[in-house]
């Protein structure tokens, strides 16, 4: 009997033993289920998220819908490829930043000459957008049918500058000095706000320009740098200039000739050169930083920065009148043989609709909402490559080209 109750009780431990490991084992279980029903439904959770934030929303849902758009803020993990001609390379690097921070699209850039870049492209090169610093390139490309022809646009109008070292010693600058009425020379005249005509403005900068071209040329030693005609429209420009102020020929034997212009304000920043032809844009950009050397009775029109070879120089900006060359229209093109999408641009405010007013009624500037955000949820189907040109063809970044020493080639939107 006692040996009855022995087994039993044995029976009974292992029966609890069995029971209490079953029990473990079905804890764990439900745990580990658990878990992966909270990371499975957080990821359902983020493609809904997604799912809402890109898809059409009806009425009653638009306000939810863009807080969770600008809450999650997805974007575009991309990078396109942009080739910019050398006088463009700085206000797009801005640009190209500020399209990035907006989209996610990352933005690689190639600098060169326009010539260069348009050849590369001929021979293959995968660039998505070709920035170039005239149309004759781009619309070669689309001629040769490269590209789609709808894929061509100006974007900026780019202005001529001659930039030459002024001397400062103190008979020449008393001389510039003391002019202060009748006739002007270039340091006096540059920049000055006057109110003489369009005309009579481009005669005497004309006049100016021609001669302090031929007095840099008497001597033999001064050497004047220009960006390779054949590659640069800026250099193309400056010939031009140089040949209706008959002044070319003359000019050979003081030539030195840069692949682009940056190369070719390098000469002169470097003081391997007295003068030379550049964009007026990078002109702008010389250092006035420095402009505390200069003397205190410098005239207050004299535009003019010091050189940094010598506190006894001063560089001097003479806008080139534009009725030396020919307009210096910049275009590009979406390197592609498919239409890019430019329109509408995403980027622009939309209208407001007002169902009292008539259809035909045109859209005034206070019928536009001016805060509009980008949300890259209305860019389905749109291209990289596109969205970046709508962005710089936007009406801010277009208006923001006057800063940079360009002209909007457009008032608003896309076109040619």
């Amino acid at each position: 009997m006692d040996a009855q109750k022995v087994m039993v009780f044995s029976l009974a431990m292992r029966l609890s033993s069995f029971v209490n490991l079953a029990m473990l084992i079905l804890v764990s279980t439900c745990a580990s289920v658990a878990l992966g029903v909270t990371a499975f439904s957080s990821s359902v959770a983020q493609a809904s998220s997604f799912e809402a934030a890109n898809n059409t929303v009806n009425e009653g849902s638009v306000i939810s819908a863009e807080k969770q758009n600008q809450s999650v803020n997805f974007k575009r993990d991309e990078k396109i490829n942009v080739a910019v001609a050398a006088n463009f390379a700085k206000p797009l690097k801005s640009i190209a930043e500020q399209f990035t921070e907006l989209t996610g699209i990352e933005v690689a850039v190639t600098v060169s000459s326009s010539g260069t870049l348009y050849a590369q492209i001929q021979h293959g090169a995968s660039f998505d957008v070709f920035l170039s610093a005239d149309r004759a390139r781009p619309q070669a490309l689309v001629d040769n049918n490269v590209v789609h022809h709808g894929n061509l646009v100006d974007y900026a109008k780019g202005k001529l500058a001659f930039v030459y070292a002024g001397d400062l010693s103190s008979e020449a600058f008393s001389e510039i000095s003391s002019k202060t009425s009748g006739e002007r020379n270039c340091e006096q005249f540059a920049r000055s706000s006057t109110g003489d005509t369009t005309a009579q403005i481009n005669a005497q900068l004309t006049d100016c320009l021609s001669r302090q071209l031929v007095q840099l040329m008497e001597n033999p030693q001064n050497k004047v740098a220009i960006a390779n005609p054949k590659l640069a429209p800026y250099g193309d420009a400056a010939q031009q200039t140089l040949q209706n102020l008959s002044l070319w020929h003359q000019f050979l034997p003081h030539r030195v000739m840069g692949k682009n212009v940056l190369q070719t304000l390098q000469f002169y920043t470097t003081g391997s050169v007295k003068g030379a032809f550049v964009a007026y844009s990078l002109a702008l950009d010389l250092p006035a930083d420095l402009s505390s050397n200069l003397p205190s009775n410098l005239p207050s029109n004299f535009n003019s920065v010091v050189n940094t070879e010598s506190a006894e120089a001063i560089t001097v900006i003479v806008p080139v009148p534009e009725t030396l060359y020919k307009p210096i229209i910049q275009s590009l093109v979406v390197n592609s043989k498919t239409v890019a999408t430019l329109s509408p641009n995403l980027f622009e405010p939309l209208p407001i609709k007002n169902a009292a007013a008539p259809v035909d009624e045109p859209i005034h500037n206070d019928n536009v909402e001016p805060t509009r955000a980008f949300r890259l949820s209305d860019a389905n189907g749109v291209s990289s490559p596109s969205l970046f040109v709508q962005y710089l063809m936007s009406q801010g970044v277009q208006h923001s080209l006057i800063e940079w020493g360009y002209e909007p080639t457009i008032a608003s939107g896309v076109g040619n």
